[in-house]
């Protein structure tokens, strides 16, 4: 019977065995939260109370280089209705979460695009955004969009 290793541990295969170690291997995980004030956001430091609207982008966090992504989760205190949001970065906005609506209110929705949770870890800071795609988000007072992103360092 053929013994397979996945990419994490494939090291293990070597003759003599290698011990892993990649930030995926026994690495330590960090979060970074976003917490979106829906009825008045801020998108700049001159700008406050407009509503956010299509091809609008929101920084959720700038990430060091040597992070490689976990996965995060979604969760919103009201329905973003029709609005799609991905999140990603300037030149993929979907890298993490391709454009989709959130419609669940007060639950956690988890997130993450296995072709990025299987890349290697980045080699340079990244500034992760929320674009809005499709119909502005809300602008209802109370609400709340709350994004988490997890990322490993070694």
């Amino acid at each position: 019977m053929a013994r397979f290793y996945t990419i994490e541990d494939q090291l293990l295969g070597d003759v003599p065995p290698r011990a892993p170690g990649n930030e995926a291997y026994g690495g330590r995980k960090r979060l970074w939260r976003a917490t979106i004030n829906l009825d008045a956001p801020k998108l700049s430091s001159s700008q406050n109370g407009a509503q956010i609207t299509t091809a609008d982008t929101v920084l959720l966090g700038r990430i060091p280089a040597g992070m490689r992504f976990v996965g995060g989760r979604v969760t919103s205190s009201i329905s973003l209705g029709t609005s799609t949001i991905a999140i990603g970065n300037a030149t993929t906005p979907g890298k993490y979460r391709a454009a989709a609506v959130h419609t669940a209110v007060d639950t956690p929705t988890p997130f993450g695009l296995a072709s990025a949770m299987a890349a290697a870890a980045s080699g340079a800071d990244e500034d992760v955004i929320l674009t809005v795609a499709t119909a502005s988000l809300p602008n209802t007072a109370g609400g709340l969009l709350v994004i988490d992103l997890e990322f490993a360092a070694p």
